[in-house]
This record gives C-alpha cells, structure tokens and sequence, in this order.
C-alpha cells in the first residue's frame, strides 16, 4: 500500500505518486481546490483504471468514485485526493498504440494522459508534478523536466500540457547517456528481440544525433530529448516524436535492422529535427515534415552519411510527389502523403536555393532554423506560421519565406523541377545521377551539401 499521503514537496497544483508493480501502475494523488468534478483518462484507456477511491483534502477517507462513463465524478472543492490501479501492461498488449500504450517485452511505453487521472480542465498556469516508485531491476524515462523536489524519478510539466504530452517508458530498459555537440540524448533500449546490442544502438543514434548537432553547428536547441528503441515489424523503421511537455522520440527498428543497415537508416534523424524545432500544428504538418525531410538528408551529408548522388537522386525521385494535383488547394489545405511530405520538402529547398541565389549564398535555409533553434523553443513549445515566416525574414533579411508561402501554400503554386534541376546541374542517368559543374546554379548546389 502507498504511503497516506503524496510526498511531492512543491506547490503542483496537481501531484501523482505512481508504483510500478510488475505491469501495474498504483496511483495516489492530490488536488487543489477545483470546482472541476469530471475526472478522466483517454478515453480509449479508461477501461484498465480500476478501484478509483476518492477523499476529501488532508484525509484517508476513501470512497468508490461513481463511473460516469470514461470519466469519474469526483467532489473537490476544498481539494481532493485519488488512489487506483491502472493495468498499463494489459493496455499496451490490447491497445498496441504509441499514442496510448505499447509494450517490448517487459518495457511499457505510454504518454501520462493514458495513466494519470486528472480533473477535465486546469486552471491556467497549473503544473503536475508526478514521483515513480519502480522495482528492483526496473527503468523510467521520460522527456519532462525533473522536479526541483530533489526526489528521485520526480518530473513536472504544465498541467495543460498533459492531454498531449510526450510519452513515457517503464520497465525492463537499457540506458545510456549519447553526447551530441555540446549535450547529450538520452537513450532507452527495450531489447527484447532487438537485432542491436546496447552499443550498437548507441553507435547509430550517436551518429544521428551527431549529424543533427552538426547542421546546429554543435548546439542542439533541445536540452532534454529521450530516444526509445525498440522492435518493430516490417521492412521500414518507424519513427514518431511527441513533444508535449517535452520532447521523446520512439523508433521501431524494422525486421532489417542490424549493425550493417544502420548507416543508412535516416529515421532517428529525421525525428531528431522534429524535436529541436517547434511544433506548428496539424494545420502546418506539411512545414514540419517537409522540413524534417529536406533537412535530414543535408544533414547527414555534411557528416558523409550520404553522398551528392544518393541526395540528388532521392530527390529527383521523390519530389515529383509532392507537386499538386487536379483539386489541389495549396499545402495548406490539402494534406496527402506526397504533399504533406515531398510537398513540404519541395517549399524546403526552394525556399533554400531561392535564398542562395537571391544573396550569393550569403544565406539560405540554415540560417533560419539556426536563428529559430536560438530561441530555444523546441518541439514542446507551439508556434503559429507567421513566427516561422517571421524569423526567416529577420534570419535573412529577405521575404523569400513569405513570399514561398504565398505561390506553394496557399494557392496550388507548382514548380518545374525538369527545368530547376537542369539550373542546378542535376542529370538522370539510367539508375545514377551525374553533375554538370557548367550549370548556373551548380554553386549552389554544391553548397547545399557542404561539409
């Protein structure tokens, strides 16, 4: 049983005690006064909360919580306290999703929001604090902040932020510390069935990370991001970031997966830019994914993870998917695959060569996520599109960025690659690609790639 009362020593208007018990979570928590009395789970993960007793403030007085639905009616309005059990193990094998809850073995991951039951709304301002007790033998990563409690595995985010937020990591993982320019990515392994070893993985999230840190010139905006590693299924690695309180990564390496393939699995540094980069939204998905496929390839470029002929080849492949099609409405109101994700890296690199050739390569898209990344705003932190247009103009005193936006985004503007590629010296030659260092632009392109 758990102490009688939250040990947290802060003022968290909302304070979680969590136990891991083999795949079980037991839960106490603490409420500050609310007039709130609907209390939730997602609602796809209410199921496995069970035994939800509740008492009023600074008594043991508990009671069953009438069920009302997915939620629970709960009376505080001079403070409250919770205690339940949540089946977390049961949730990841029935649920199998990174959104709510999925397992590796003995390693269970999900964001907060699948396991903490909290009042429907939070005042403005509020923050959760929560302290996990574990097992012997037992790991918990995270991407929030740790307390300034001084408890152990003691963390706080933005009580706002928890519907969603980033998800966490319990259980049975292998951990290590990986630098990357001037801070270091937190690594977790569940190993069952993983084809790498614990320095393997290190080695190939090292250099991602590396190759991310590279393009940041040493400095990566995120000072606190979790990469968890585990099997998945398939022939394609699967990556996915979420940044709500702060930033985690989860990777699924594919069934091909192993020391050999690694070089050339670009996934762990596409999602890397995702964390150091601000999150823009569902609406701007096309930015933040057209950034992360345009920039990952020139990253591991610069790092000699890619050659000039495998970068210009994926994109003379791969852009065509992205231009519009009949009924198309510009980036901003039509979200495919080829447009969400080729659309958004063809904005990415005429945004890079225009800014190229407009200043004699004085400038280019470095400069603006460089500019951004000084801000320190990563992905667990919003921005609306007019601050990214914002700072490309102050990044590179130009309104190439704007003015982009305004032919690819928000009409159905469209690019003719056969004539942009012929500029920047970019042939097809059967299978391969060959470079004419006569063509105008071959300076430039060049430079995209530059060491």
């Amino acid at each position: 049983m758990l102490p009688s009362a939250v040990t947290t020593t802060n003022t968290a208007a909302w304070q979680y005690e969590v136990a891991l018990r083999g795949r079980e979570l037991a839960v106490e928590a603490s409420f500050d006064a609310t007039n709130e009395e609907s209390f939730e789970l997602d609602p796809q993960t209410a199921q496995f909360a069970v035994h939800v007793e509740s008492a009023p403030a600074g008594t043991v007085n508990y009671v069953p919580a009438a069920s009302q639905g997915d939620a629970w009616r709960v009376a505080c309005h001079a403070g409250c306290r919770l205690r339940y059990r949540f089946a977390l193990g049961a949730a990841a094998d029935a649920l199998n999703d990174i959104d709510t809850a999925i397992a590796s073995g003995n390693a269970l991951l999900a964001p907060p929001s699948t396991w903490l039951l909290h009042p429907a709304t939070a005042r403005p301002g509020a923050q959760l604090e929560f302290h996990v007790i574990l097992e012997p033998g037992a790991r918990f990563e995270s991407g929030f902040q740790r307390s300034a409690s001084g408890l152990p595995e003691s963390y706080v985010l933005p009580a706002d932020a928890l519907d969603n937020s980033s998800f966490t990591a319990f259980g049975q993982l292998q951990v290590a510390e990986v630098p990357a320019g001037d801070t270091t990515v937190r690594l977790a392994v569940a190993p069952q069935n993983l084809g790498l070893s614990l320095a393997e993985a290190v080695a190939w999230v090292s250099a991602s990370a590396g190759a991310v840190a590279h393009y940041y010139q040493g400095h990566l905006p995120a000072r606190h991001a979790l990469v968890v590693l585990m099997k998945g299924s398939g022939t394609s690695t699967r990556g996915e970031t979420l940044g709500g309180g702060g930033p985690a990564v989860l990777v699924r390496a594919s069934d091909l997966v192993n020391p050999a393939t690694t070089r050339d699995d670009w996934v762990v540094t596409h999602e890397l830019l995702h964390v150091n980069f601000p999150d823009l939204g569902r609406q701007h998905a096309w930015l933040s994914e057209g950034l992360a496929t345009y920039v990952e390839p020139v990253a591991r470029a610069r790092v000699g993870l890619v050659n000039d002929a495998k970068f210009w080849g994926d994109l003379v492949e791969g852009l065509p998917q992205g231009l519009p099609e009949a009924g198309d409405e510009g980036l901003e109101n039509t979200h495919t695959w080829g447009r969400t994700y080729w659309g958004g890296a063809l904005y990415c690199l005429m945004v890079d060569v225009t800014l190229r050739e407009r200043t004699n390569n004085a400038h280019s898209l470095d400069d603006v996520l460089r500019g951004i990344a000084k801000t320190g705003d990563v992905d667990d932190v919003s921005w609306d599109i007019q601050q990214f247009l914002d700072a490309g103009q102050k990044a590179t005193g130009t309104d190439v960025l704007r003015e982009l936006y305004a032919a690819l985004a928000e009409k159905p503007g469209t690019v003719n690659l056969s004539d942009l590629f012929a500029r920047l010296g970019v042939h097809m030659r059967g299978d391969g690609v060959s470079f004419d260092d006569s063509a105008p632009l071959a300076r430039i392109r060049r430079s995209i790639t530059a060491h």
